[in-house]
């Protein structure tokens, strides 16, 4: 089951864990003040986290899916259930293996480290709720990396930001993010080096 404060009672979310088989780890914050207060921890995966992905997940698949709830829960719960599937079907499309998707509680963007240690894909998504801003409550970003490991930093990631109704909708960050994942395999690397084409 998700968080509660992603309102699973939501049908739409409940439909999305039961379709894709989500499940939910946590960091090694233990709770959303320390969240809060405590970063670094955020940025790892809690002690049983990586023995339960390496049971439920595929290793080495050319992309991974985590959504994490960042520090807007309302922003995963407004834009995911749209683009998580554009996501997988669209990577699917391209012929790549597509591991199982998973939430992750307290997340914070320095997670992507672990989960490429713990399952090793080519390409990691991290769909994570921004901090709310004053223009909405709803922004979702998504973090690509290219084979993360524990000491890579946001130079060794791109970033397809503020997916909401009003900025990038959906659509548009569905396509811009399999392109980008798409471009990271083909120069087997990620950040800075990679520029999106048409510099969009």
């Amino acid at each position: 089951a998700l968080h509660e404060s992603i309102s699973l009672d939501d049908e739409e979310l409940a439909a999305l864990v039961e379709r894709f088989g989500l499940f939910e780890v946590c960091s090694e914050a233990s709770s959303p003040a320390e969240h809060l207060a405590r970063p670094d921890l955020g940025r790892r995966l809690g002690p049983s986290a990586t023995e339960r992905l390496r049971a439920s997940c595929p290793a080495g698949v050319d992309l991974q899916v985590v959504v994490g709830d960042g520090l807007s829960a309302r922003a995963v719960h407004a834009q995911v259930p749209a683009l998580l599937p554009m996501l997988l079907d669209g990577a699917v499309g391209r012929g790549w293996s597509v591991g199982r998707p998973f939430f992750v509680r307290h997340c914070r963007v320095g997670l992507l480290n672990d989960v490429g240690a713990a399952l090793d894909p080519e390409v990691v998504v991290l769909l994570i709720g921004e901090r709310p801003g004053l223009a909405t409550a709803e922004s979702l970003s998504a973090y690509l990396a290219h084979r993360p490991r524990p000491g890579h930093t946001d130079a060794d990631r791109n970033l397809v930001s503020n997916i909401h109704a009003a900025g990038v909708t959906v659509d548009a960050a569905a396509r811009r993010v399999l392109d980008l994942a798409a471009e990271l395999r083909l120069q087997r690397g990620g950040g800075y080096r990679v520029k999106e084409l048409g510099g969009a």
